[in-house]
């Protein structure tokens, strides 16, 4: 395969990715640049893309031109929102068949990738939609793990039920990687929160612990490609509210 941008011959890279494992990516020793399946880029950690950015390009220069994915060869669309920085460079094929990251972008996507995680998570600030952070192919697998699952629970009454999911927001899963995701959510009155998990593992995790409004849990140490599922649960100074069951699952 020939490189997206400058057409010279693609060499491949084995990699470790952050949820332990191995595949390959394609690196070009001429320009500098990468090229890696959709998505690949949140599952690499940043000295890992480090390494990766290491290459000494032959070229001096950059072509002016966007590069053209190998498969449709259609023109690759550099991204514009909220999950890539203006000052990084990341080309996406507009069929989803492959990244393009030009010399030394993917080190810089993963610094700012990282840096916005931990600014959320220092703050307790919920991450609104997965464009901030992730690669925005992944926001498909947000919104389809996200569907709340309405099944009757015991240990609560319908009404209550209602009330408590009238005053959060949807909660938003955010996959970091396929062993840790990111569940956030709002509430229209300050309130402490926590979250149970009715299947997949047997664990209540304090989400805030003083009253707020914005409300966010990193729950690490999951398997892979399994669904979990949990309630919210709101705390109030008389009474303690359950939500319907929420689910979703991991990459």
């Amino acid at each position: 395969m020939n490189c997206p941008h400058c057409g010279a011959q693609l060499t491949s890279l084995e990699i470790n990715t952050t949820d332990d494992q191995v595949t390959s990516i394609e690196e070009c020793l001429n320009c500098g640049g990468h090229v890696l399946p959709p998505i690949l880029a949140n599952f690499i950690s940043t000295n890992s893309a480090k390494n990766i950015d290491s290459v000494l390009p032959k070229a001096t220069s950059l072509p002016s031109h966007e590069p053209t994915c190998q498969h449709c060869h259609q023109h690759m669309i550099a991204i514009k929102d909220d999950s890539v920085p203006n000052n990084v460079t990341v080309f996406a094929c507009p069929n989803n068949h492959q990244e393009f990251y030009p010399k030394d972008q993917l080190l810089k996507f993963k610094k700012a990738q990282d840096a916005k995680i931990n600014y959320h998570k220092l703050w307790g600030i919920p991450i609104k939609s997965a464009f901030a952070v992730l690669v925005p192919v992944v926001i498909i697998f947000a919104a389809i793990t996200v569907i709340p699952n309405t099944l009757q629970m015991s240990q609560t009454s319908q009404e209550a039920r209602v009330k408590a999911s009238e005053i959060l927001t949807q909660p938003l899963i955010t996959p970091i990687s396929s062993t840790q995701v990111l569940i956030s959510f709002s509430t229209k009155n300050a309130v402490k929160t926590s979250i149970k998990f009715t299947s997949g593992q047997d664990k209540t995790f304090e989400v805030s612990s003083e009253p707020g409004t914005n409300h966010l849990l990193s729950v690490s140490d999951l398997e892979p490609q399994t669904t979990y599922k949990y309630i919210i649960q709101i705390i109030t100074s008389d009474k303690t509210l359950n939500t319907t069951e929420y689910f979703f699952t991991t990459p």
